[in-house]
């Protein structure tokens, strides 16, 4: 394991502090990848190593995101004399928590993507959004909607997703009358997707989907909140959407359902993008079991 690999070229795409992002990356390590109960020990320990380095050589190292490469480059020379198997597994640790952070997925908050649906002037934009937010669904699956697929009666559509495969989503009150006010506005064609070109009538392309979205988002003024920065593409609202679902109960095999993911592991990733909002939640209960305790004893 070279040096180089240890930490990536660009700052994590989370911004969790250590203290929120090693306990995720441990669970994940033990819950979706399998590793041993000595390997996360012995990963943890690294981590713990590392930390404390940081903080002697570099207190303003003090969250994930400010590591630089050099930071990683002198903590290996400070392993001098531990043996080559040591200092490869210490870096593979840095390694695989970094590459850990880099995946997780980063999402709007809820008022973001309620002003992102009010920037939608037209009902064309409006109802691509509604999709993307609120049956997501991926970009190139927006583009494929044919009136076919469309169930509005029982508020339902068929979806073409990925290796031909085929799921049924249920639609929301919201995204119904979207897709009607859409239909109204629709241009007359013999093309039977629902969303074609306004000139010639021809069934879009997915890039047309995310030229939509950054107008939309700089009409919302969320580029002016660094987010055009971050990349909020068709796929970041999918990200939305299921973190809101992970964070209001939803299952995890209910969300990769929705989401029509083969890999459970995929959907798992969702767990960890919430870790703040569950201790949060755990505090809480924390706080109110200890309530309820003494005024049972009192």
């Amino acid at each position: 394991m070279s040096v180089s690999a240890a930490v990536p070229e660009a700052p994590p795409a989370s911004r969790m502090g250590f203290d929120e992002a090693v306990p995720a990356f441990l669970d994940y390590l033990t819950s979706y990848r399998g590793y041993s109960p000595h390997t996360v020990k012995a990963y943890a320990r690294d981590l713990r190593e590392f930390r404390k380095f940081l903080a002697r050589r570099y207190r303003s190292a003090d969250q994930p995101d400010h590591v630089q490469r050099e930071m990683v480059v002198q903590f290996a020379l400070s392993l001098k004399g531990a043996a080559p198997l040591t200092v490869r597994r210490k870096l593979a640790a840095l390694a695989s928590f970094y590459g850990f952070l880099h995946h997780l997925p980063t999402c709007l908050s809820e008022e973001q993507a309620r002003r992102l649906l009010e920037a939608a002037h037209t009902p064309w934009h409006r109802a691509m959004l509604a999709l993307l937010l609120f049956a997501r669904l991926r970009r190139s699956e927006v583009a494929a909607i044919t009136l076919n697929d469309l169930d509005l009666e029982n508020g339902q559509l068929l979806v073409r997703g990925k290796g031909a495969k085929q799921r049924i989503v249920p639609l929301t009150p919201l995204v119904i009358q979207a897709i009607r006010q859409c239909l109204v506005c629709r241009p007359r064609t013999e093309s039977n997707h629902l969303f074609v070109s306004r000139t010639g009538g021809r069934p879009i392309a997915g890039r047309v989907v995310n030229r939509m979205l950054a107008r939309v988002l700089k009409e919302a003024k969320l580029d002016e909140e660094g987010l055009a920065g971050q990349g909020v593409t068709p796929h970041k609202l999918r990200h939305t959407f299921a973190t809101h679902l992970i964070r209001n109960g939803v299952d995890v095999r209910t969300v990769q359902e929705l989401l029509g993911h083969a890999d459970l592991q995929t959907t798992a990733r969702y767990l960890h993008s919430d870790t703040r909002a569950k201790q949060a939640a755990v505090g809480k209960l924390a706080v109110l079991f200890a309530c309820t305790q003494e005024a049972s004893e009192g």
